[in-house]
């Protein structure tokens, strides 16, 4: 028995040791991969109802269909209805609590967009459901159209 001990006691040092050093290797690993990627998603502070699939598939880019996954890198127009939780006139921002849109694959949520023109603004009030169209420029989206 005591001369496994001495054996025992190694093996568990060599073990141990090959996990620390797997542990430094992932140091240079790049974290801002995988579900927590949120550059696309710029604004945004409540997801209601969204289940953990929707959320990784959405933050990675991908659509439920192949045509909403095509035309989302195309400039399409985007379309949903809302209500209007907050205006911020100096950045030209509004923050909606859209019901879920379709091209996207994203369910209702509410998050801040841009306005392409701050005329848009007047047509909206803080309280008020309205119908948008909005495009994605560059990593943000921008309202194009109220109604």
């Amino acid at each position: 028995m005591k001369r496994f001990a001495p054996l025992f006691l190694l093996s568990a040092l060599t073990i141990s040791g090959a996990a620390f050093g797997q542990a430094a290797d992932m140091k240079g690993m790049d974290m801002k991969q995988g579900c927590m990627d949120m550059k696309d998603m710029k604004g945004m502070k409540d997801m209601k109802g969204m289940d953990m699939p929707a959320c990784k598939d959405m933050m990675k880019g991908k659509a439920s269909d192949s045509k909403a996954q095509a035309t989302s890198k195309t400039g399409v127009v985007h379309k949903t209805s809302a209500v209007v939780k907050a205006l911020d006139q100096t950045n030209g921002k509004v923050t909606l609590d859209h019901d879920l849109v379709k091209t996207l694959n994203w369910p209702a949520m509410t998050m801040s967009f841009g306005v392409k023109d701050k005329s848009l603004l007047d047509k909206l009030a803080v309280g008020k459901k309205v119908d948008v169209e909005f495009t994605k420029q560059g990593s943000n989206y921008v309202i194009s159209s109220v109604k």
